[in-house]
């Protein structure tokens, strides 16, 4: 870790649970804070701390959340996947972090990955106090993802998420090899989940299924024009698990909106060079958009492993 950057295990309250998180806090007052989490069933552990680690180091705080029910927060039953909760947490986070000492409450930024991205993008078009988005491989369209999935998986699918809906809770994995009955069995999701995930996460291959009942219903792309505020949105070539084509259609209808392409796939951006990569290019977004000061010392960061 950089050493400008210093890192508190703190928890906040939500929904009546306590939510496990870091902060990174940058010198400086009047700073921005990046409020961080991670896409469907990862967790703070998987890859977000050299994302946090560099924005620290440029001047920014950060705050990294595990939604409830996942990693180390609190909440029963365990595994739970409710987007309604999931977006409570993001703003319990958001307030928290606008009362964290030296962190100016109106310069707020949002990052998130894959659904998370989602969350972002909606958060932000509600909310014309967050200055800045980062989206990465963002979910924009459950649609498109509905419709990608095999009909004898979503035949399997829907008995068990019809029950988790109606309370009985039940899991089902949350990635597979291609033909296995998990949630995401693309072709490559497993071997991207297993690369993303370190050695003594709390990450499970489980996920309660209600959430299929309505993927297709989840659309931030549709709120694209509300945004305002500037959106870095990162895409990767590669990618499978969402659909590329509406990530590019987000950006262009987002009206302060950039778009930045990686040969990657859906979780390229958490391994080899990738977090060097695509946290640099979000830090130099940051410094454009006048969020961070364009003096820092520090520039591109290295790959994984060479912090």
């Amino acid at each position: 870790m950089p050493d400008t950057a210093e890192r508190s295990d703190i928890a906040f309250a939500s929904g009546g649970d306590q939510v496990a998180a870091w902060v990174y806090s940058a010198e400086g007052e009047a700073r921005p804070c990046v409020v961080m989490a991670h896409g469907f069933s990862l967790t703070r552990h998987d890859g977000l701390a050299p994302y946090a680690e560099r924005f620290a180091a440029a001047g920014a705080s950060a705050l990294v959340f595990d939604h409830r029910y996942l990693g180390d927060s609190g909440g029963t039953p365990r595994q739970r996947f409710r987007k309604r909760a999931q977006l409570e947490d993001w703003r319990a986070a958001i307030a928290y972090a606008r009362g964290l000492e030296g962190v100016d409450p109106e310069r707020i930024v949002l990052w998130g990955f894959s659904f998370s991205g989602g969350y972002a993008i909606e958060l932000a078009a509600a909310d014309p106090r967050i200055a800045a988005t980062l989206a990465l491989c963002p979910l924009v369209d459950g649609l498109a993802r509905a419709l990608s999935t095999p009909p004898a998986l979503s035949a399997w699918l829907i008995p068990r998420a019809l029950a988790d809906q109606f309370g009985r809770h039940n899991l089902v994995p949350v990635t597979g090899q291609p033909k296995e009955r998990a949630a995401m069995p693309l072709p490559g999701e497993a071997d991207g989940f297993a690369a993303a995930v370190p050695a003594g996460s709390p990450w499970r291959n489980e996920i309660s299924p209600a959430v299929f009942l309505s993927v297709a219903l989840h659309r931030p792309i549709a709120k694209a024009g509300r945004i305002h505020t500037p959106v870095w949105v990162g895409v990767g070539e590669q990618d499978i698990s969402v659909s590329k084509r509406q990530v590019e259609r987000f950006a262009g209808r987002v009206p302060r909106g950039e778009l930045h392409r990686y040969p990657y796939d859906h979780f390229g951006a958490f391994v080899g060079d990738g977090p060097g990569r695509v946290a640099g290019d979000q830090v130099d977004f940051l410094r454009r958009v006048g969020l961070l000061d364009a003096r820092s010392p520090v520039g591109r960061p290295a790959a994984a492993g060479d912090a």
